[in-house]
């Protein structure tokens, strides 16, 4: 009865035959595994150069897409070689901003294709270009998606990874593929557009109120008869008055110095009448007055002098000094002649 389990003992603490059993059932499977983990080394070794080719193609089209003419590797551009001023109307497929509505696909390129150097400056030709870099055996799809302040270019590819028929048969495919998206940016046109909206905005603000652009467009009460005998300032003050049907107006200034604007139309623009004047007196007095009002900006919005020639006179006494003066001071000069 005890004879079986002590042979039993005997042959697992005997050792003799034991390489036999190693070399035949361990080593094939230790070198099975072996072989799998270089076969998987190597195929993740393609996806990963696949996605390295993706992403350096779809990051140099995207910093070269504001310039067609631009280097492909470095970017470098010639002197005044530059796309058209309104590309981004025109070239850079503002249709799939509307593609909620409309069947409108992203610009796409298919892969391989025998792309140039110069593909223009459409968003298919600049994909063109490079889809001309690329290396030889990559397949798939180089794409443009314009979405107004999203604006990206996008790889898509597909290459053949050259692995053993076992290999194939174990992960399914015999193909790496890879994508990548590269955001466009604009920086210059960033810049500008910003410090524009921040000027434009502080320039307008508080100048016209909705009430007072909404009496700037009622029409005249009536025009002059033509033609118009001007032989006083009175006169000449209130066909300015009927011509930009403006009301005479007295304005503060400062504490001491008030202005009497002979005509202040709806859009807060200060029209002064002159028949007989004198130049120094418009030097001295009137023209820094009025250069106070346009700077403070709050009382009027903009200062014009019309001269009126006297009627016994073909043209108006003006001289070109006081004239380019009065324009440096951003008041408007106008001759009634």
């Amino acid at each position: 009865m005890h004879a079986i389990p002590l042979r039993l003992q005997r042959f697992v603490r005997d050792s003799r035959g034991q390489f036999s059993i190693e070399a035949s059932l361990t080593m094939p499977a230790i070198l099975l595994a072996t072989v799998l983990l270089i076969f998987l080394a190597l195929y993740v070794y393609h996806q990963a150069n696949l996605y390295q080719t993706a992403s350096v193609s779809a990051n140099r089209t995207a910093y070269n897409w504001d310039n067609s003419k631009k280097e492909y590797r470095t970017g470098a551009v010639m002197n005044g070689e530059r796309d058209g001023l309104y590309w981004r109307l025109t070239d850079d497929h503002m249709s799939n901003l509307f593609s909620f509505m409309l069947p409108v696909s992203p610009a796409s390129v298919a892969l391989p294709s025998s792309g140039g150097a110069d593909g223009g400056s459409s968003p298919e030709g600049k994909l063109l270009r490079t889809a001309g870099e690329l290396p030889s055996g990559i397949s798939g799809e180089l794409s443009y998606s314009n979405q107004g302040l999203l604006r990206y270019v996008g790889a898509a590819l597909q290459k053949s990874a050259h692995l053993p028929a076992f290999a194939v048969k174990l992960w399914g495919r015999n193909e790496v593929q890879a994508g990548a998206q590269s955001y466009v940016v604009d920086p210059v046109e960033t810049i500008r557009l910003t410090d524009l909206t921040r000027t434009f905005i502080s320039e307008v603000q508080g100048r016209i109120k909705p009430k007072a652009a909404l009496g700037a467009m009622v029409e005249p009460k009536g025009e002059p008869k033509e033609p118009v005998r001007i032989t006083s300032h009175a006169q000449a003050a209130n066909y300015l008055r009927l011509l930009v049907t403006g009301t005479e107006q007295v304005i503060q200034v400062d504490p001491q110095t008030k202005r009497t604007v002979d005509a202040l139309d709806a859009g807060g623009v200060a029209h002064q009448a002159y028949y007989t004047f004198n130049e120094k007196n418009l030097r001295e007095v009137q023209m820094p007055k009025d250069a106070e009002l346009l700077k403070q900006g709050t009382q009027v919005q903009g200062v014009v002098w019309h001269f009126f020639k006297l009627s016994k006179a073909d043209k108006v006494k003006l001289s070109g000094g006081l004239k380019a003066e009065l324009e440096r001071q951003g008041i408007v000069v106008v001759l009634h002649e």
